[in-house]
């Protein structure tokens, strides 16, 4: 084995390649399997979380990355997993997020430390907590005499209003709530019409919550391994951003520790001017299967949320894929170039447009607003036809009937009746 890896130790990639390496640590070249319980759990462990949102202009974000990996699927599976099986639950990632039950270990190093610290903040926090704590004392004990809980069940006197200019002002229960969920001592046990239900963590994960304890230098590389796989490639800063980084101790030690060990590599990735700024690392097991990774030979085409892990990171989504990826959903109509819940189209290993996509429910149809077409974009007529088959599958997903496509925007004129039959 080591005779084998000799080669890599100052391994260079194509831009394809690193690319490749990036959509399948994200299960994005994988041909689709059939989706049970295991299967999405194991998805969701291989690429670390799911972010959850609130928008919901097409499907749920959290649904829209497993659906660009598994093809149309039962989502009753993921309430399965989450609320029947338990094999994942909800914490906060990269943001509030799904994650799988099997890394209880890597998020409780967050639970313990969170609101710890000197800063004006966490000292802010600690201090309205020791204030309230009549309430934090009310919430554990119904719940432990209750059970799974909502929000309003909670009516605790407040001796200390929490100050912010944010969505918590003037909403102490819950901040409270929140406070304890981040700190692990509370966990979400479902969901209504209200919105979450509380229930106590070591209730409700059980066995998860009592594995076995990892040192916070060995939790951090097997955090910074599970991120680069996930990734394909990184450097530093993504890889500490990928997870959250409070997750992390000393990031730079650990990466020279895993790249003297050998399980993770320094690699240069050449771009069209030159390799790409920032000192790049990839695993080495990764990196022995990246040139058996050829090409598809017929690019599948798929699109992903505007939170899918893949492109979260916009600088990096930059340079690898040469794509400028930017959310205007917080931007004023007037100030937006590409729309509102935009959708990059992924075909093959390039990103080669976005698409302004709507969800009509009341006319039952999925309505692409506006399709816009990257510079460089592939112009063949089966690209288009390509196009058309992922917007008609995630009609499908999503539970309407017909699929409308409005302005065509700097597109090849080969896809346009491909995407308007």
């Amino acid at each position: 084995m080591a005779s084998a890896l000799r080669p890599l130790a100052r391994l260079q990639l194509s831009l394809g390649e690193a690319r490749r390496l990036a959509l399948a640590g994200q299960r994005l070249l994988a041909s689709p399997l059939p989706v049970d319980v295991a299967s999405v759990t194991r998805l969701v462990e291989q690429i670390g979380y799911l972010q959850r949102d609130p928008l919901s202009a097409v499907a749920p974000s959290h649904l829209l990355v497993l659906w660009s990996r598994l093809g149309n699927f039962d989502r009753s599976v993921v309430d399965r997993a989450l609320w029947q099986e338990r094999s994942l639950f909800e914490y906060w990632a990269h943001a509030a997020s799904i994650v799988p039950t099997s890394d209880f270990s890597v998020h409780r190093w967050s639970m313990r430390n969170y609101g710890r610290g000197d800063t004006l903040r966490a000292q802010s926090l600690r201090a309205w907590v020791e204030a309230n704590r009549s309430l934090k004392r009310q919430i554990l004990n119904r719940l432990r005499e209750l059970g799974p809980q909502p929000a309003g069940t909670f009516d605790g006197a407040v001796r200390a209003k929490f100050q912010s200019s944010g969505w918590n002002q003037d909403r102490d229960v819950e901040r409270m709530l929140f406070h304890l969920w981040l700190g692990g001592r509370i966990a979400v046990a479902g969901r209504d019409g209200r919105g979450r239900l509380w229930e106590l963590t070591e209730r409700w994960l059980g066995p998860a919550v009592a594995g076995g304890k990892v040192s916070a230098g060995r939790l951090t590389e097997q955090v910074a391994e599970r991120s680069l796989r996930a990734l394909g490639v990184g450097t530093e800063i993504q890889i500490r951003q990928y997870m959250g980084a409070g997750r992390y101790g000393r990031l730079e030690g650990v990466l020279e520790r895993l790249v003297q060990r050998g399980s993770v590599l320094p690699v240069a990735i050449l771009g069209p001017e030159g390799p790409l700024p920032g000192r790049w690392f990839g695993h080495r097991d990764d990196l022995e299967a990246v040139r058996r990774l050829p090409p598809p030979a017929a690019p599948p085409t798929t699109l992903l949320s505007p939170f899918d892990n893949l492109i979260i990171g916009r600088r990096r989504t930059q340079l690898l894929f040469d794509f400028d990826f930017r959310m205007e959903i917080y931007l004023p109509a007037h100030l937006r170039r590409f729309g509102y819940y935009v959708l990059p189209i992924l075909h093959g290993d390039r990103l080669i447009g976005r698409i302004d996509l709507r969800r009509d429910r009341t006319l039952g149809r999925l309505v692409a607003v506006a399709v816009h077409g990257e510079p460089d974009a592939p112009a063949g007529v089966e690209v288009g036809t390509s196009m058309r088959e992922a917007l008609q599958r995630l009609a499908q997903f999503v539970g309407v009937e017909e699929v409308e496509v409005g302005q065509l925007v700097s597109t090849p004129p080969a896809w346009h009746r491909p995407l308007r039959s």
